[in-house]
């Protein structure tokens, strides 16, 4: 379920103008991989490395690593291994939730 709650907010991505730092990058890569546009990703991950701090964007990168997409455990256990507790996790999920709607409206604005 966590770990549905960050994907939603990535692989629904639109207009990104800033070059996009590591983890950044690394986030809109994954979106473009799964075959949404590039120019939705980059928005989207803008968004997100903009309005978070570098330890979640971090943590955002391990959600969406396609190698902890099917299992909850796994990035879960990631995550920990990241030296996140149970209650960042839970902060950052909250987080991302609250920020699917700011964000939709920057990348998609004709959307609605």
């Amino acid at each position: 379920m966590l770990a549905l709650v960050f994907i939603a907010m990535f692989s629904n991505a639109a207009v990104g103008s800033a070059p996009l730092a590591t983890d950044a990058r690394t986030l809109a890569d994954t979106c473009i991989a799964e075959g949404e546009s590039a120019a939705l990703c980059e928005c989207y991950a803008g968004f997100i490395a903009d309005n978070t701090n570098a330890r979640e964007l971090s943590a955002l990168t391990v959600l969406t690593d396609p190698k902890h997409r099917g299992s909850l455990e796994s990035a879960l256990k990631a995550l920990t291994a990241k030296g996140l507790t149970a209650g960042e996790i839970f902060s950052m999920a909250m987080k991302a939730d609250a920020l699917q709607g700011k964000a939709k409206t920057q990348c998609e604005p004709g959307e609605d």
